[in-house]
This record gives C-alpha cells, sequence and structure tokens, in this order.
C-alpha cells in the first residue's frame, strides 16, 4: 500500500478528476481480486482419473483390448470397461463442476457494492470495482471500507475488523489511520484517501497466498488407494499362479508339444483365463460407487445448509477428529446483546424519569448516535456503534420505540465517546428542566458520582467476559454542563453471545470423538469464559498466540495436542496449530468467516466458511461452506461424511465377496476338470452392471444415530475392517465350495452340461443378491430392515427380475437354458436361506466378541 505521502504527491487529497482515475486504474489496477486460476473442463476431468482404482481399470482395458484383438472377440467387455470407468470420472467431474457453479453465484456481487467518493470535485456513488488508487472515500456508520488507505478525517469512527483480527470489538481509528478493504465502520464519519485496491490490497495479499498447493491425500484417497494395491496384487497373483498351473498341467497332460500352432492356442487360452482372473480381481464399479456415494452426500449436506466445494470433503469431514474453529460469528452471534443489568428490565418514563429503569431507558434510546434497520429478509441490523446496538436491541426486545424517545425528547448537545474519557454525554430537555445523561465504563462513572456506589455487581460481570456500561445522570443548574456530581442509575452486561445451539453442538461434536478447539483475537480471561460456556474446555491448556509462535516446531506439536483455547492469536497462527494438528495424526477441520481465516482453511484437511457473514477469501478457501453460519451444521456435516464412508464400505463387502469368489472358482474349476464357470458374458454382468446397480442400492443407506456415538475412524485404519474380512472369507468360502459342488454334480439341478452351468450362474447370482441383505449390517449390526432405503429392495428385486430374464430369454448371448418353475424355487431357497443364516450367525459372534471385550460399536 502507498504511504499518505506517497499518495498525497501522487494524486492530492482532494479527489480525482476522471482522466486521473483512468490513469490511475492503468498504473496500480482495478479494485477486483484475481480469481485463482481455474484450470479448463479437459483439465478438471483428466484429474478424476488420478485415482489407483481407476489406473487399474485402464491397464485391464489394455489387457483385454489386446487379447481381444488377438482372439477376434471379447471387445464387449473390453467396452464395458470402458463405460464404467467413463460413467465413474463423469459423475465426479460433473458434481464438482455444478458446485463450483453454485459456488460462483454466492460470489457474484461481491464488487457491486456502491460507494461515496469524490470526482471531478462532486460527491458521487460509484461500484466497488471502480474505487482506485488516490480516490477520496466519504465513509459512515454501516459502510464496508472498499480499499486498503489511511484516514485523512475522523469524526468518533470505529472499525469493526473482525475478519482480520478475530476481535469483536470495534477499533476506534484516528486520522492518518490506516483501514483496510473487508472492514466495516460501526460508528462516526471520516474520509479515507485510497492506497491499495485489489490484489494489492491487504486481502488480495492473503487471497494470493492461497494459490500454494500443500494439499495432502484425503483419508478415504489414501485408504482407497492401499486397498487398490491389494486388490491388484491379487489379482497379478492369481493371474500368474492360474497360468504356472496349468502350463504345469499341459505339459504333464500332453497339451503343450513343442513349438507348434497347437500349443500356441493353448498358452493363449491360458493368457486370456489369467486376463479373466485380473478383470474379475478389479472391482469395476468401486469408482462408481464412491462417485454415487460422494455424489448423493453432497446433495444430502447441501439440503442441510452445507454447500459442498470439493466433492471428497464429504467423507474428509467425517473423519475429522479435531475442529478448530472461531469465535466471533462461528460460536457466537457476531452481535452485541446485553445479558444482565442491574434493573429486571426497561421502563418508558411516563413523564420525567422517577426510577433507576427509567432513568437507564432513556439514557440508553437518547445518548447514542446507533440506530437499528430492518432488513427486507426480517433480520434486524445495527448501524453504528455495535455497544450501542445492543442498549437498542434490548428496549426492542422489551417492545420499547427508541425511535419515539429521541422524537419525543430533543437533545440539545452531545460529547461523543472518546478512548480518553471512556463515557458519552448528551443534554436533554425534559419539560423546561435540561439534564445530562451519561453513559460509560463503571470505574469512570463512579468516580463522577456524589456518592460512590457498589460495584460488587460489576465485577461479577466482568468475570464472566462481559463488557460493562454504566449509566448516571443529573439536573444541569445554569450552564454548568461539567460530568460531575451525578446520580448512579445503574450498570449493564454487554457481550457477543453463543449462538443458542452452540453448547449442544459442541457436545455433539466431542461425544463423536471430536476435540473442539477455538482460536480467538480475545484476551485469555474472556476467551476462557466463552470456552467454558460453550463446553469446549475439557481439562486442556489456555496459551495465547504469542505463547504457541515462540514453541519450537516439536513444542507446538506437543502443545497442540492439550490446547483447548487459543487467546490473543494472530491471523497466521490457526494455521501453525493446523499444521501441528496434522503432525499428530489428526484429520482437522478448520471453521472461519474472516480474512485471516483462509491460510488455515486452505491447508485443513476440511475448511468450512460461513456462506453468510464469511468474507469471499475465506469462502474461496474453503472446502465446505455453512450456508447458514451455524455451527450446528458441522454436526450434520459429520453424520453424512460417517455414513458416506460406511456406505462405502458396504459396497466394498459386496463388491469384494463377489470378486473372491469368482476369482477361485474360475481358478479351480479347470484344476478340477470342471467347464468354465462363467463366460465373458456373464463375468460382464457380474463385474459391470450388477457392481453399479449395487452401488445405488447399498450407497442409498440413510444415516443412523449409531454413527455419532463412536469416535472417527483413524486416518491410518484400513477401509476393510476385521468384520468386512472374516464375512468375506467365511461367505466366500460358502459360495465357493457350493459353486464347485454344483458344477462337479449338479446337486441343485440340471442334467446336461449347460443346466448344470445355468443353474449354477442362477444360484450365484441370487446368493450374491441376498449377501447384499448381510452387507447392510456394518460392524456387525443391522440397520432398521425397511427403514431408510427404499432403493435396496427395488435395486435387488430389480437385479433378480433381470436375472430370471436373462436366464429365462437370454440363452442366445449368455449361453443359457430357460429353468422350471421348479428349478427356480430350488435355487432361490438353497441360495439365499445358508447366506442369510450365515450372515446373522457372523453378527452374533462379533456382537458376543464385542461385548465380552467391553468394545462399543465402531470400536
Amino acid at each position: 500500500m502507498l504511504t499518505l505521502d506517497e499518495i498525497r504527491e501522487y494524486a492530492g487529497v482532494n479527489g480525482l478528476v476522471s482522466p486521473a482515475a483512468e490513469e490511475s486504474r492503468k498504473k496500480y489496477g482495478a479494485n477486483v481480486m484475481t480469481p485463482p486460476a481455474r484450470e479448463p473442463l479437459w483439465k478438471q476431468y483428466l484429474k478424476n482419473f488420478d485415482s489407483p482404482i481407476i489406473r487399474i481399470l485402464l491397464f485391464a482395458v489394455a489387457i483385454s483390448a489386446i487379447v481381444s484383438i488377438a482372439e477376434g472377440s471379447g471387445l464387449l467387455n473390453t467396452l464395458a470397461i470402458i463405460i464404467a470407468i467413463l460413467l465413474a470420472t463423469g459423475i465426479s467431474f460433473y458434481n464438482e463442476y455444478h458446485s463450483s457453479r453454485e459456488f460462483d453465484v454466492l460470489n457474484a456481487h461481491r464488487d457491486d457494492m456502491a460507494v461515496k467518493v469524490v470526482r471531478d470535485s462532486n460527491p458521487t456513488v460509484v461500484p466497488s470495482r471502480d474505487i482506485v488508487v488516490g480516490d477520496l472515500v466519504l465513509l459512515e456508520a454501516g459502510d464496508a471500507i472498499p480499499a486498503d488507505g489511511w484516514l485523512l478525517a475522523s469524526d468518533g469512527l470505529f472499525c469493526d475488523e473482525s475478519a482480520f483480527t478475530g476481535e469483536s470489538e470495534p477499533v476506534q481509528k484516528e486520522k492518518q489511520d490506516n483501514v483496510l478493504k473487508g472492514s466495516f465502520v460501526t460508528a462516526g464519519k471520516g474520509r479515507m484517501i485510497a492506497g491499495a485496491v485489489g490484489d494489492a490490497a491487504e486481502m488480495g495479499v492473503i487471497a494470493a497466498t492461497l494459490g500454494i498447493d500443500h494439499a495432502t491425500k484425503t483419508p478415504l484417497e489414501s485408504k482407497l488407494e492401499t486397498l487398490a494395491g491389494l486388490i491388484s496384487k491379487f489379482g497379478y497373483v492369481m493371474a500368474v499362479l492360474i497360468c504356472s498351473t496349468l502350463i504345469i498341467r499341459g505339459i504333464l497332460t500332453g497339451d503343450l508339444t513343442g513349438p507348434n500352432l497347437a500349443t500356441a492356442n493353448h498358452l493363449l487360452q491360458y493368457f486370456m483365463l489369467a486376463v479373466v482372473i485380473v478383470v474379475a480381481a478389479v472391482p469395476e464399479g468401486l469408482p462408481m460407487s464412491v462417485a454415487l456415494s460422494l455424489s448423493l452426500a453432497m446433495r444430502k449436506m447441501t439440503r442441510a445448509n452445507c454447500l459442498v466445494r470439493r466433492l471428497v470433503a464429504c467423507e474428509t469431514i467425517g473423519s475429522a477428529t479435531s475442529v478448530c474453529t472461531d469465535k466471533t460469528g462461528t460460536l457466537t452471534k457476531n452481535q452485541m446483546e446485553v445479558i444482565e443489568a442491574s434493573v429486571t428490565g426497561p421502563a418508558v418514563p411516563a413523564g420525567e424519569p422517577v426510577t433507576p429503569a427509567e432513568w437507564i431507558t432513556l439514557n440508553a434510546a437518547v445518548n447514542g448516535t446507533a440506530y437499528l434497520e430492518e432488513r427486507e429478509d426480517g433480520r434486524v441490523i445495527v448501524i453504528g456503534n455495535s455497544t450501542e446496538g445492543a442498549l437498542l436491541r434490548w428496549l426492542r426486545a422489551h417492545a420499547i420505540d427508541y425511535r419515539m424517545q429521541r422524537k419525543k425528547i430533543p437533545v440539545v448537545r452531545q460529547y461523543l465517546f472518546d478512548g480518553k474519557r471512556k463515557r458519552m454525554s448528551t443534554v436533554v430537555n425534559l419539560n423546561g428542566r435540561r439534564f445530562l445523561l451519561v453513559k460509560g465504563a463503571p470505574e469512570i462513572l463512579s468516580g463522577l458520582c456524589a456518592a460512590a456506589p457498589d460495584l460488587s455487581g460489576v465485577g461479577v460481570l466482568a468475570s464472566r467476559a462481559m463488557r460493562t456500561l454504566a449509566f448516571a445522570h443529573r439536573e444541569i443548574t445554569g450552564d454548568d454542563e461539567n460530568e460531575s456530581d451525578l446520580v448512579w442509575d445503574g450498570y449493564v452486561g454487554i457481550r457477543d453471545p453463543l449462538r443458542d445451539d452452540i453448547a449442544a453442538s459442541v457436545a455433539r461434536c466431542q461425544h463423536a470423538g471430536i476435540r473442539v478447539r477455538m482460536v480467538t483475537g480475545d484476551n485469555p480471561v474472556t476467551a476462557q469464559a466463552i470456552a467454558r460456556e460453550a463446553g469446549i474446555i475439557k481439562g486442556g491448556t489456555v496459551m495465547t498466540g504469542k505463547e504457541f509462535r515462540a514453541l519450537s516446531a516439536e513444542a507446538q506439536v506437543t502443545a497442540a495436542k492439550s490446547l483447548d483455547v487459543m487467546a490473543r492469536a494472530e491471523p497466521m497462527d490457526k494455521f501453525l496449530l493446523v499444521q501441528a494438528l496434522q503432525k499428530t495424526g489428526a484429520v482437522v477441520a478448520v471453521t472461519g468467516d474472516g480474512t485471516n481465516d483462509a491460510p488455515a482453511l486452505k491447508h485443513a484437511d476440511v475448511g468450512l466458511a460461513m456462506g453468510m457473514a464469511g468474507t469471499e477469501v475465506a469462502r474461496e478457501a474453503s472446502d465446505i461452506i455453512l450456508l447458514d453460519d451455524s455451527f450446528a451444521s458441522i454436526v450434520s456435516a459429520v453424520w453424512w461424511g460417517r455414513a458416506l464412508y460406511e456406505n462405502i464400505q458396504r459396497f466394498l463387502l459386496f463388491q469384494l465377496t463377489i470378486n473372491f469368489c469368482a476369482c477361485i472358482l474360475v481358478f479351480i474349476a479347470p484344476l478340477l476338470g470342471y467347464p468354465e464357470p462363467f463366460t465373458i458374458i456373464e463375468i460382464l454382468w457380474i463385474n459391470i452392471i450388477m457392481d453399479t446397480l449395487a452401488a445405488f442400492a447399498l450407497c442409498s443407506e440413510a444415516p443412523h444415530r449409531g454413527l455419532i456415538d463412536h469416535s472417527p475412524v483413524p486416518r491410518d485404519a484400513p477401509i476393510i475392517t476385521p468384520f468386512m474380512w472374516v464375512s468375506i472369507a467365511i461367505t466366500g468360502a460358502f459360495l465357493v465350495f457350493s459353486g464347485l459342488l454344483q458344477l462337479g454334480t449338479g446337486f441343485l439341478g440340471g442334467k446336461t452340461d449347460a443346466e448344470i452351468g445355468t443353474v449354477f450362474f442362477a444360484a450365484f447370482i441370487i446368493a450374491a443378491v441376498i449377501n447384499g441383505f448381510n452387507c447392510r449390517a456394518m460392524d456387525g449390526k443391522m440397520p432398521q430392515f425397511f427403514k431408510g432405503n427404499p432403493t435396496f429392495f427395488l435395486v435387488i428385486a430389480g437385479i433378480v427380475l433381470i436375472q430370471v430374464i436373462i436366464i429365462q430369454f437370454g440363452g442366445a448371448i449368455f449361453g443359457t437354458v430357460p429353468l422350471t418353475p421348479e428349478e427356480w424355487v430350488t435355487i432361490a431357497v438353497a441360495a439365499a436361506v445358508p447366506v442369510l443364516v450365515i450372515g446373522f450367525l457372523i453378527r452374533c459372534a462379533f456382537g458376543w466378541y464385542r461385548a465380552a471385550k467391553k468394545y462399543p460399536a465402531g470400536a
């Protein structure tokens, strides 16, 4: 920003003429911040291919295509995998693009604010974007400061700089003080000359630092990458194993007789079988499942007032172990209110005030310059000093119209508040008599009273982090308007109160295993009182930002573990705290509304900005925007995030069970001399269509109350739980054994090879579908059977219906033969009942084990 002397030399202090304004715009830029560089849409889409599962699928496509071309058939399977990839990446891209559009609409009018300036020697109004360096800006209470600059004049001007400092109390600004773009004038008036606009303003400088990419993998991304590595190793090991086994068998049986065409044909068949196993092992439906789960969670969270800007943040918030929140506007209402008073309430005097309550009411209504403005949306905004606004709100809450009082009682003279006097006085006429009304700091007014008042009540309010304001008066005789020999009337306690649901929301977070920490610019006493009332302090430490900054990096990590409150925090202190907590392995969520919160929002695992009170810089840096500015919405976001994670686990349990069985069956059946259990088109049905439909079914499960009753899943915890491994192993072993028994004996039905194979295929699909009911019961607990997920039953019924149609009418494509009704009944009973019983026994066993070990659900 240019210094005041530099601006005087460049543009003077009397305002610009239009040609000079245009020259300044060319030299110093326009008053708009350059938005973060948006990647082209094609790059945004290609980023969705940077996934380990997608990379495995691409590899499978390459192998499948090569084999299909060599064989002259099988391209349908290759095409199906490509379609699965395009669907998964397309869904993810569309949702993030749609969210980005909604975010742009939210910020569309940020630079249209009208600003009063002096141009061509005349006062005029121009949009904020047209302000240039050297412009003379006229300021008054209620104005947003449009650029960084210097005050040329100040008449009791106070600024709300909470977006930068976190302090809820306005700061008094004198002549030649600097003011910052993004702050607000709360009282008084003045003239400012612009010294920095757009990107050069402090807000723009902070926004520019957010372009540095320090992104880390989310917990879900890390776990899926680990799972993809495990699955790929399993597929490759199985492929090598089957190739080796079949080659050895070929040598022993005489199929491989040397370098001839027959041997080459057998080797190609072995290789194709290995490729089928790799394709069967890879969960083609997983990217689709993740994309669908994220998409569903994103829409549900938007309805719950959480606009998701980064899709994976839906899951990350569910994994959060720590929330670092600011105070003003997040925990509190960012609105000063009278909390307590020495009188039971305000009272309107019938004539001359008699009681202390009547004198306080008159003083609060008349001895001030603030006023209330009712907006069309029903909100009541304070124009002017926030402390005076609290008094007016207090009167309004008791059905007292301060405007009527001001109209009835004319003001003769006012002496405005200043930092040295710490009081404000107003001379009024009451029925021909003049009175002096004084309000200010209790310790100051008590010394001006004729009789010393009892200040013990004031001390109690101060200990509860309230700002106390005292009232006194006296009748003026002659011309003596001195503030002495006053009559003490009483006092009020004023504070920016907590939101109504904060204590309950913080308690719910803590119950869910999430540590809430408060970072504020308030002094330690005030911060501690607010944090205690919100329920944040739970035996941890209270530390100032200066103390935290003075520690070494290692000591900051140690201190962060026990920290409950950071007071007197500067803009980068929250960022340092986030870094320290992440080094402990914590998944950190950060809430904030101010420009000073942006670095921490950007670098946290998930940043939550305020949609109503948040600055554009904070919103730009965030992953999720709380549209209602309510901390309570974080609890809803956590709930949906955990539900999303559990739904992905449900689908993994379902699909890995199927893939495990398919791989083992394809491997063992030829070794036992049985025909290949699946055709290519049948594997296509199992791997693509059924997986996609199952993703819709299992990823639509509604969240349940138990999700908020256990601690977050640790960052390093595998996504496949012990319960899931046991279920996959036991259920899979049963399906493999039963499948081989059917292929070898036809015990469920069938006389010819085609009939036996058809019954096997039908029974395998029915058993896999019925296992979907078991997969709903994550961690051994079955949700309410019919409630919460009607999609599941529709999809399951649809899969069964399609399976019947395939077998009865699709024999030419799938190589099946029609079955009789009796055979269908036998298959349904034999496939469904054992699978459901096995699932029930596994859940019972885990329930008994958990009870014996005294582990809570989710532990």
